[in-house]
């Protein structure tokens, strides 16, 4: 039971499921935002990389 001088006196001990519940919300937040952002920049473009040509010494002379 409660005493008379530690009635309403603030929590001792935090709870971890309001961390766990906000960093799951992060998480969630910013899978959404890749999710999002990925499906509006795929636009049917395509990227094409060239790699340098690459000389033998005995056709460069």
């Amino acid at each position: 039971m409660f005493d008379r001088d530690d009635y309403n006196a603030p929590e001792g001990r935090a709870a971890p499921t309001f961390l766990i519940g906000v960093l799951l919300l992060a998480i969630c937040a910013i899978f959404t935002y890749l999710a999002i952002g990925g499906a509006l920049l795929d636009q049917g473009t395509q990227t094409a990389v060239y790699t340098p040509q690459v000389i033998d010494e005995g056709e460069a002379r």
